[in-house]
């Protein structure tokens, strides 16, 4: 197909990278830029001029794009605070909480609100992201209802009704691996960065056998003793480790579920999706760049209210 004049400049800017798109009203992506130009690198009243050095050139002639950015950059510590829409928010409510952020030499740009929800306590959970990634699924799939996972640091578990985030759950799988690796006596053990499937799926099945809540600090203790005495190879543990953790965080989010879309980097759903089928959970992968096609389908919706 064809590219067609560029429509909007979508823009994915997180606490650590900046990712832009060039699009059209198709949805093709006309042309990609991504630094390392996070949020935690910009000081504050820079972020103007750090945007309009990365995406200026493609606002030149008539008819200049506009420019649409979601994640961190809308957080306290961004650019603009941009506050949560809550649950139940698809194109609509999450479009009329936008906020526009005016600009000297950039124009208007719509800033994506997080999204709020409540855990079963009645404690709060939040999303900022994430929101454009699964509106951006939802476009690209065509499926307006169901389960998406977004692993990651942060791994969200969103349940979808008729196109609006209904309900999600955050669980803090990535940061707690990073964590108990790098900073604990688990990773004196670990050897190696190849992956290790028979450790990965080891993993995921002494997930599968938990049977209460506080089994799962057992069981990480025992990624030591495992490779302690040689019950584990050296090698395994970082993957074993790894399984476990995903594999809890799979046991408790699907629960009452049969399948899923995972929306993440290939790597890491290529990671998801093999714990799923242990589990015997069918999770599918999602189209790459689901972020600037969510934010392309929340244009038309920004620009009439």
């Amino acid at each position: 197909m064809t590219s067609s004049a560029p429509a909007a400049i979508c823009v994915d800017w997180g606490t650590s990278s900046f990712r832009a798109y060039l699009m059209d009203s198709n949805g093709e992506i006309i042309a990609r830029r991504e630094s390392p130009r996070g949020i935690l690198t910009v000081a504050a009243g820079d972020h103007e001029a750090v945007l309009a050095a990365a995406v200026g050139d493609w606002r030149t002639g008539a008819g200049a794009p506009t420019i649409l950015m979601a994640g961190m950059i809308g957080a306290r510590q961004g650019w603009v605070e941009a506050p949560y829409a809550r649950c139940p928010a698809g194109l609509r409510e999450i479009a009329a909480a936008m906020v526009t952020v005016e600009t000297a030499r950039l124009g208007g740009i719509g800033l994506v609100p997080g999204v709020r929800g409540s855990a079963p306590g009645g404690a709060p959970d939040v999303m900022r992201g994430e929101e454009a990634q699964i509106l951006g699924a939802i476009a690209l799939t065509d499926r307006a209802d169901g389960v998406f996972v977004l692993p990651g640091t942060h791994s969200k578990w969103a349940r979808v009704v008729a196109g609006r985030i209904a309900s999600f759950t955050t669980y803090m799988t990535g940061e707690a691996f990073a964590a108990l690796k790098q900073h604990t006596i688990l990773g004196r053990l670990m050897e190696g960065e190849a992956e290790d499937r028979a450790g990965f799926e080891a993993g995921v099945r002494a997930a599968a056998a938990l049977e209460r809540p506080g089994d799962l600090l057992h069981a990480i203790f025992m990624t030591r003793t495992l490779g302690l005495f040689d019950q584990l190879a050296p090698r395994q543990l970082s993957d074993y480790l790894s399984g476990l953790l995903i594999g809890a965080e799979l046991v408790s989010g699907a629960v009452g579920v049969r399948s899923a879309v995972v929306i993440g980097s290939p790597a890491l759903t290529a990671r998801y999706c093999a714990a799923g089928a242990v589990l015997g959970l069918a999770l599918e992968p999602a189209p790459q760049d689901c972020a600037p096609h969510g934010l392309l389908a929340l244009l038309p919706h920004w620009r009439a209210r």
